[in-house]
């Protein structure tokens, strides 16, 4: 299954981005906070991605980025950020340390934005698959 785990803050509305990654065929499933990001990840088979916000409730994305990839080290999946308030060059930076795949600033025209999470998704390499290969 084509499933997306999407944490994603209170500051807008998920539902577009939810709706145009609907109708690109995976199945997203929203979490309002981490620890229902945490249990999504517990539960099931693992997702083909993770999408967070930077300001979830609770810890910020890049702290559950982090705990993600420490508690979580063998995980088969990519992590994308997304922000529309941390901007600069150093947040990004900071996003790809603790973890993540990739960085999204927001807004972002929707054909982007499904291609950045595609791209996340296509170029993962597993952590194990990494130790294998070196």
């Amino acid at each position: 299954m084509r499933t997306i785990v999407f944490a994603h803050d209170q500051q807008e509305s998920p539902e577009p981005r939810k709706h145009f990654l609907e109708l690109a065929g995976y199945v997203v499933q929203l979490c309002a906070t981490q620890a229902a990001m945490e249990a999504a990840l517990r539960q099931g088979p693992p997702p083909r991605l993770v999408l967070i916000d930077t300001l979830l409730e609770g810890r910020n994305g890049f702290e559950a980025t982090q705990e993600i990839s420490q508690r979580m080290p063998e995980r088969s999946f990519p992590i994308v950020l997304c922000s529309q308030i941390y901007r600069p060059r150093p947040f990004r930076e900071e996003a790809l340390r603790c973890g993540a795949q990739d960085y999204l600033l927001l807004p972002m025209a929707p054909h982007e934005f499904l291609r950045r999470v595609n791209q996340a998704i296509g170029s993962f390499v597993p952590p194990d698959a990494q130790k294998a290969a070196a």
